[in-house]
């Protein structure tokens, strides 16, 4: 019976000793990242949308998705504020200004406001995304643009990096 237990407690010991060494040489999972904020500039580019926000489908989810592809490549801070009528797009309009949105991309307002708009703050971009442009020269300022849905991913590329080269 002695050599019974004998046996039985170098078993018992092989196995805790092979249970020790596995624990200590298991591999340990790597340490997690510490998540870090992203950096951005000391500029804005804003979005003003129409009533449908920036649903899928709208003009402004389109425009909503070319500023989110400009602002990882510029760092450009971006936002966006949803219309809630054609009435309200003015006031909604200089809301984007007093954020100090550099960039305003426009999506629910008429060329009129956004040209209203443009003129009376000079130090701002204004860009209109026409789902149609009306004959003729566009009577817009300067600083404001209109361009068609099909081309305004590259526009708003266009003027958020000019902004990101200004910040």
């Amino acid at each position: 019976m002695r050599h019974g237990l004998v046996k039985a407690a170098i078993v018992a010991l092989a196995a805790m000793g092979l249970f020790i060494t596995a624990w200590v040489l298991w591999p340990k999972p790597a340490p997690a990242a510490a998540p870090q904020a992203r950096q951005y500039l000391n500029a804005s580019a804003c979005l003003l949308t129409g009533s449908g926000g920036v649903a899928p489908g709208t003009p402004g989810a389109r425009a909503w998705r070319a500023m989110q592809s400009a602002s990882l490549a510029s760092h450009v801070m971006i936002s966006y504020l949803p219309g809630t009528g054609p009435a309200d797009a003015p006031a909604l309009l200089n809301t984007l200004v007093e954020r100090q949105c550099g960039v305003i991309v426009v999506t629910g307002a008429s060329q009129v406001q956004v040209a209203d708009a443009a003129k009376a703050n000079p130090g701002r971009r204004f860009v209109l995304v026409a789902t149609a442009i009306a004959a003729g020269p566009a009577a817009v300022p300067p600083n404001a643009v209109v361009v068609p849905a099909a081309d305004a991913s590259g526009r708003i590329d266009q003027e958020v990096s000019a902004l990101a080269g200004t910040a």
